[in-house]
């Protein structure tokens, strides 16, 4: 893909992106005005959890599948396409039934204030939305895999609770929402699949017809990529696990040791600061397949072209996210709440560590979309337990500012360390340091 035409869908990733951050925005905004402080605290409880368990339990299957079609793409091999497809549907459907387990385990020893059922039903649409979206992205479909969870959903939501309310100036508590949310989710889910995954499907493999043998000099058998199936799916899940639900389980440790008007005030916190992040999410929707593809075809010169892309543009629009909320974060937690505007110094902690990972660019996507989930995860293994510990240790201590600071040391300890990593055996710096000064003059 050429740089213009990456900028361009770059654009249009990011885009999406501050436009879901804005809804998101928009739906905390107006579920704060029509809760209680109180039910906030609960909504952001068991939103989180919901989202937490989401992303522990896929399994390793939305990476996966992503990198694989990608990959297989690239290769011309439909029917690898196909089997993984399948293998990846069956561990996806394995996983809604843990996520469903955990949450009615954890509501018996920590009442979420709200429906286990609804939980659980909001964190399996979850699930299968995140993996339908890894699929369409995954076969190129960048707007159709984004466009119903993070345009369409909120505003949805929002409706049906108005309509059922009576107006827009109604009282809400949080079970209410938690229903609404998970039954329009699960509808925008299996919309998007009869009018979008579907058919993109079929048009992919319908491309692909005459592909159906092998390549020449392509002999991989569908027995052989299901043991590297099974063995990367344990990996990504781990890492998964391990990294992906970091935010939302912060929300959920600081819940367990305040009450529910400062868990709410750090949810606040914790979704708007996130705004930070949305540029390099964006921008790594779009990036994750093309590193897949550059890897596939060992061309490292795309590769190292896709990474430093990605870590260019989303350490500018980082930069430029902290300096208004510098000015004007105080004032968005205050229209929340003005009992959230004293949490702005735990606002800018936060947004410190979505700092650093944007400056370290596409460094855990890298190694996942070029099959180095073994060694990514043994770097999770190590930095962040420490992490995890010091986030739990001053949760409880600090309380929110603690989780702050926890938060900060995840984020940036192993970022840092994968890029050192991927600069000495990769010999690619998905940092932005690549543009500042070329890897082969820097001594490692």
């Amino acid at each position: 893909m050429r740089i213009s035409k990456l900028m361009r869908w770059g654009s249009v990733a990011i885009l999406i992106r501050f436009l879901s951050a804005a809804l998101g925005f928009g739906l905390i905004f107006v579920m704060s005005k029509w809760m209680t402080t109180t039910q906030f605290g609960h909504f952001g409880f068991a939103f989180s959890v919901a989202t937490t368990v989401s992303l522990v339990t896929d399994l390793g299957q939305q990476r996966l599948i992503l990198r694989s079609l990608a990959a297989y793409r690239e290769r011309d091999r439909p029917d690898l396409m196909r089997a993984v497809l399948r293998y990846s549907m069956a561990k996806t459907a394995m996983g809604a039934l843990l996520a469903v387990l955990i949450i009615f385990a954890f509501n018996a020893v920590s009442d979420m204030n709200a429906s286990a059922t609804a939980v659980a039903l909001l964190s399996i649409g979850m699930l299968a939305a995140d993996f339908q979206a890894h699929i369409l992205r995954g076969l190129g479909s960048l707007v159709g895999s984004l466009v119903p969870r993070e345009i369409v959903w909120r505003p949805i939501a929002l409706g049906i609770l108005a309509l059922i309310g009576g107006g827009i100036s109604i009282l809400v508590d949080a079970n209410a929402a938690i229903w609404v949310l998970a039954l329009s989710l699960a509808f925008l889910t299996f919309i998007q699949f009869l009018f979008l995954t579907r058919p993109r499907w079929r048009a992919e493999l319908t491309n692909f017809a005459k592909f159906e043998e092998p390549a020449s000099g392509d002999e991989e058998t569908i027995s052989q990529s299901k043991a590297g199936w099974r063995a990367s799916s344990m990996r990504l899940w781990a890492v998964s696990a391990m990294n992906s639900g970091i935010l939302p389980f912060s929300v959920v440790v600081v819940g367990l040791f305040v009450s529910p008007a400062e868990t709410g005030a750090f949810f606040a916190v914790v979704r708007i600061a996130a705004v930070i992040a949305f540029p390099l999410q964006g921008l790594n929707l779009l990036t994750s397949p093309l590193l897949a593809r550059a890897y596939a075809a060992n061309d490292r010169d795309r590769l190292q072209s896709v990474a430093s892309f990605t870590a260019l543009w989303s350490t500018a629009a980082a930069l430029a996210g902290i300096a208004v909320l510098a000015f004007f974060g105080e004032l968005l937690l205050g229209l929340l709440n003005q009992e959230f505007a004293s949490s702005a110094t735990t606002q800018l902690v936060v947004m410190c560590g979505f700092l650093i990972a944007a400056m370290c660019g596409s460094s855990g996507q890298l190694m996942n979309m070029t099959g180095h989930d073994r060694e990514f995860l043994r770097i999770l293994l190590i930095a962040n337990p420490m992490g995890f510990a010091s986030l739990i240790l001053l949760s409880y201590l600090y309380g929110g500012l603690g989780a702050a600071f926890g938060l900060l040391i995840l984020k940036a300890s192993w970022n840092i360390w994968v890029v050192f990593w991927a600069r000495r055996n990769l010999g690619i710096d998905p940092s932005v340091a690549a543009y500042l000064l070329p890897l082969k003059e820097r001594a490692l």
